[in-house]
């Protein structure tokens, strides 16, 4: 294998990719990245067995070939060289790398026991950048606790010229609605919110307006493809939650107040919750909405807000991080919160934002 590039049109491609190397693997080629001249083209690729990246870049090449070598070691020598033109070439298990008068040598392992990455032979499912990126405002309300697997991935539902992402840990629910075109193809898994973290990152370095979504050809790996990239990794089997019947369906109170306000408000009370359960109690009047919280030790408070606030009055405790989850990552300056009751879950929507609902459960006060 032998080929040459200019440092800056390599550094960013070997960073991207070297982010999903195996972390203190017991397989040493799972620290490696792969590296492979085929049809003109460099592939550079890493995998830690749930997540892989395969990223294309163009560059001189003279010799096709392939070679893994440490993801470390080569990020940090690229990133040494200055933006330079770099000949990389392997002979063997070596690689050597030259750039003005530098010369080094990399103990590589051999391709052949880098672990093939699932591909699809299907293109899938094409969506829109933006409709993508809205999977970003509900991916907080997935658990982090491997427990119960489920919960830790994002439903990911295509149908009915709608696509619905869905995320929750058991206490809170946040809900994505986008509208696509009609005749889009149906697809429904679990994706886990690691790979819905890394494609969000690759998507903001990349120069992109569609993002591909397939599975593989045996069904428990996602495949989605942007530009020159791909990411596949496994999927979550077990059954998600019926989240649907999770949305309130009977309002009984609703308030409409300012972001900033609430916000403001919430993280005041946090001060006095933190040693009581991270317990909020939220009061409705008509026109102000009222925070209370308290800790044996420290002391107590109370804030009102105003808003439009109407119906019935009642008193309800939320963990306060939930409730700041969900306001906070509301991209609008208004939140409207509707109430089915005092000991039922409660919806929170960001003012103008069409289909999006972040759904809290309360806390019972003894």
């Amino acid at each position: 294998m032998k080929f040459s590039i200019l440092q800056q049109d390599l550094l960013p491609s070997l960073q991207a990719v070297a982010r999903s190397v195996g972390v203190r693997s017991t397989l040493p080629v799972l620290d490696n990245l792969l590296l492979a001249v085929e049809e003109g083209k460099l592939k550079i690729a890493a995998t830690n067995l749930e997540i892989g990246v395969i990223k294309h870049v163009k560059v001189e090449a003279e010799e096709s070939g392939e070679i893994t070598v440490p993801a470390k070691t080569l990020v940090e020598l690229v990133s040494g060289l200055g933006q330079n033109k770099i000949t990389i070439q392997s002979t063997g298990e070596l690689l050597t790398v030259q750039s003005g008068k530098l010369k080094a040598t990399v103990n590589g392992i051999a391709a052949s026991e880098f672990p093939a990455i699932p591909l699809s032979s299907e293109t899938g499912v094409i969506l829109s950048k933006e409709a993508y990126l809205a999977s970003s405002q509900i991916l907080f309300a997935s658990a982090v606790d491997e427990g119960r697997p489920v919960l830790t991935g994002i439903l990911t539902d295509i149908s009915d010229k709608k696509l619905d992402f869905v995320a929750t840990d058991g206490f809170r629910l946040a809900h994505r609605e986008f509208k696509l075109p009609v005749g889009t193809t149906s697809f429904k898994s679990l994706i886990p919110r690691r790979t819905f973290e890394e494609v969000l990152r690759l998507i903001s370095e990349e120069d992109v307006e569609e993002v591909a979504i397939a599975t593989s050809q045996n069904q428990n790996q996602v495949v989605i493809t942007l530009g020159n990239t791909i990411v596949s990794s496994r999927l979550i089997e077990g059954q998600f939650p019926a989240w649907t019947k999770i949305i309130p369906q009977k309002i009984v109170s609703r308030a409409m107040v300012e972001k900033e306000d609430l916000l403001k408000a919430i993280k005041l009370a946090a001060i006095f919750a933190k040693n009581e359960a991270n317990i909020v109690v939220l009061s409705t009047k008509k026109g102000l909405l009222k925070l209370e919280s308290h800790a044996k030790e420290l002391g107590s408070q109370e804030n009102e807000i105003e808003g439009e606030v109407e119906g019935e009055e009642l008193t309800i405790a939320f963990n306060t991080k939930f409730l700041l989850d969900a306001v906070s990552n509301g991209p609008s300056s208004q939140i409207i919160i509707e109430f089915s009751g005092a000991l039922s879950a409660a919806r929170v929507i960001p003012m103008g934002v069409e289909g999006l609902e972040y759904i809290i459960m309360p806390v019972r006060l003894s």
